[in-house]
């Protein structure tokens, strides 16, 4: 069971708040492929409220498939940080491709959860393949994390 406590500059939200037609959830693509979850965390720890981070992975775990997904608290955040990210380059493993950053098909932390519920398929047992939910102040796993989410 992993849970530790983040500053206040990522604090999470409630499952529930969003209303339905909010754009909140964001898909980064050219994230170079030895980036993990914790370095994304790292560089983008000011980058607004958010409550959801996810780079998904190989089948063995070793590297990310360039692209990420993250939830904010508000619309007004994720825009924030298209704004401020899009077309820029993460600072460690410099890649040739700049980030590109659009809104997500699937949006809201509930159906980001659900959709990762019904599709897990790659290394979804180890901790780096593991998406970061942040409730409150709190990380959660996956399995806590889908606790609060009504399939």
């Amino acid at each position: 069971e992993h849970s530790s406590t983040l500053d206040g500059s990522c604090a999470g939200t409630d499952l529930n708040s969003a209303k339905p037609q909010d754009k909140m959830t964001l898909m980064v693509r050219n994230v170079p492929v030895m980036y993990t979850q914790e370095m994304l965390l790292e560089e983008w720890k000011h980058a607004g409220t958010f409550d959801f981070l996810y780079l998904p992975r190989t089948v063995n775990g070793q590297r990310n498939l360039s692209y990420a997904f993250i939830n904010f608290a508000s619309e007004a955040d994720a825009v924030a940080f298209q704004a401020a990210w899009h077309k820029k380059r993460v600072v460690q493993f410099t890649s040739r491709m700049k980030l590109s950053i659009s809104f997500a098909e699937v949006q809201g932390l509930q159906a980001n959860l659900t959709q990762l519920h019904k599709t897990r398929t790659r290394c979804s047992d180890s901790k780096q393949c593991q998406p970061l939910v942040l409730v409150g102040d709190q990380y959660l796993s996956l399995p806590d994390a889908l606790q609060y989410v009504s399939f």
